[in-house]
């Protein structure tokens, strides 16, 4: 299974061709260096200034589950908390009367600060039995905030004003059916609904439910302490914000 499942990984991020392009050009080169990242077991902190645990790395075929779906789960890597409530700040309308979906919440870090604006309601789907029991923990003093552990393309979205978030949560066989299922449930319920991508790797296939209409697609910075503590030591994470037409 653990197999299986690197090979869907690296087809959906590669291709057939890139795959084959990249096997042969091992034979023809030296080794690339390893990459250097920012591995330390220190809590984020985040996590230090609101007693929560939502640290830590853990590659997409290791996330414990037991679905199906599990397979064509990513990486659980928290958002960096700054430049995710930059981004909200960017919403279009004030977050009063919207209800905050986190489709892959991992351990809760998303929807901790979401919950710092003044959404009614906050959402957090997660798969993973484990990460789900983290993220109960981690929200439990937060009454607005509710975890479900549950296969995104089984949810009924709430009928309120949505700001649904992802964070590359899973590949794109899970991503065609939640936006196939969100199109069913805004032609039903036409209230306004906004889907926010960080690390927006399928830009491409989102352009194919014309529903969904791009309002802003930027590169947010994050704070000095964000970029210390992240793995990569990126400066900027990059959202796009869409609307459902």
């Amino acid at each position: 299974m653990g197999i299986y499942r690197k090979a869907i990984h690296a087809i959906d991020n590669r291709g057939i061709r890139g795959i084959v392009r990249d096997a042969l050009a091992r034979f023809s080169r030296q080794p690339d260096p390893a990459p250097i990242f920012n591995e330390s077991t220190a809590p984020h902190p985040f996590d230090l200034a609101h007693n929560v645990d939502t640290s830590g790395f853990i590659p997409g075929e290791q996330v414990p589950g037991n679905s199906p779906s599990d397979l064509y789960s990513t990486a659980y890597y928290g958002i960096s908390p700054s430049s995710l409530a930059a981004a909200l700040e960017l919403l279009p309308e004030p977050a009063t009367g919207f209800t905050f979906v986190d489709l892959g919440c991992g351990k809760g870090r998303a929807l901790l600060v979401a919950a710092q604006f003044d959404f009614s309601k906050l959402l957090g789907l997660e798969i993973s039995p484990e990460l789900c029991r983290i993220a109960e923990s981690n929200t439990r003093t937060t009454p607005r905030i509710e975890i479900r552990q549950q296969d995104v393309v089984t949810l009924a979205f709430p009928a309120t004003p949505l700001v649904i978030f992802l964070y590359h949560p899973f590949l794109a066989p899970i991503l065609r059916r939640v936006l196939a299922n969100l199109e069913r449930h805004h032609r039903a319920n036409p209230h306004p609904t906004y889907l926010l991508y960080a690390n927006n790797t399928y830009a491409k296939l989102l352009a194919r439910f014309p529903f969904l209409k791009q309002v802003w697609n930027y590169s947010i910075p994050l704070s000095p302490e964000d970029t210390a503590a992240d793995r990569h030591r990126i400066t900027h994470e990059g959202f796009t914000l869409y609307r459902a037409t």
